[in-house]
């Protein structure tokens, strides 16, 4: 791929480096409970570089600041059996890091494991007391239906979160401009044809469509590198504009709607 697409794995590593700020910023400056990883694909065996380390590494620095000791819950979700066995290697849920086998494209059978309906059991996740944050990062770039197949898997997983949670996602991104989209459309070429077979492009519009009922948190959808909340990184090659990443916030709902015919009764 890199032989026909300049750097073309800074793409994937901005959508990497996009989830681990933006969790980490979310639990220090958000007050969120539990962190939801769909689509988590592998994870670093070695180190401290996985999401929840960054999540563990943000917590510590607010409560320096706060003295916060509350500790989120991070729960990676995935499908494929050989990339669950990987992440099973790092479960530990004395410190709150889950592994959860569900298929983030069918957004109903993934909560309702995350919230264990139909069980007596409490899930990992609280419809009335967790301040979530899911976190779609890439996985919906692969979906092999339409954008708007998309739209309505994204949707999905929207009416399933507790209002006043947050959406991060990162989706490969069609430019404006001509000249970066026709390089964009290059490299969703030789994704197809020399990568995993799969992966497409959506305008920003498109994107936007997919989280609609949501409130765009600053700086809006953006190339995933400039998503910083201590400032965009600078010197990134032309392919850092073929990825966007958006942080979202589901709102309160309007107390004179009906409540969704999916919450379970009593809560």
């Amino acid at each position: 791929m890199t032989a026909r697409v300049h750097d073309a794995g800074f793409v994937f590593r901005s959508e990497r480096a996009f989830l681990d700020r933006v969790a980490a910023y979310l639990v220090a400056h958000q007050s969120v409970s539990s962190i939801v990883v769909a689509g988590a694909g592998l994870p670093h065996i070695a180190g401290d570089d996985d999401l929840h380390s960054h999540v563990r590494r943000g917590e510590a620095n607010n409560r320096s600041r706060t003295q916060n000791t509350t500790r989120a819950s991070v729960i990676y979700v995935e499908r494929d059996p050989l990339t669950l066995a990987e992440l099973r290697t790092i479960a530990d849920n004395d410190n709150g890091v889950y592994v959860v086998d569900a298929d983030p494209w069918d957004p109903t059978a993934m909560w309702d494991a995350l919230y264990n309906t139909g069980s007596e059991n409490p899930g990992l996740i609280s419809f009335c007391y967790d301040h979530v944050a899911l976190l779609l990062g890439g996985v919906m770039s692969f979906h092999g239906g339409s954008r708007a197949d998309v739209a309505h898997v994204v949707q999905g997983h929207l009416a399933r979160l507790p209002d006043g949670g947050f959406l991060a996602m990162t989706h490969l991104l069609l430019p404006e401009h001509p000249d970066l989209a026709a390089q964009a459309r290059e490299f969703e070429e030789t994704l197809q044809l020399h990568g995993p077979g799969t992966g497409s492009l959506a305008t920003g519009h498109e994107i936007r469509t997919m989280i609609d009922g949501t409130v765009e948190l600053p700086p809006g959808i953006v190339p995933a590198f400039t998503w910083y909340p201590d400032g965009p990184l600078t010197d990134a090659p032309v392919c850092g504009s073929f990825t966007a990443a958006v942080l979202a916030q589901k709102p309160a709902p309007d107390s004179d709607l009906p409540e969704p015919p999916w919450r379970p009764a009593g809560t």
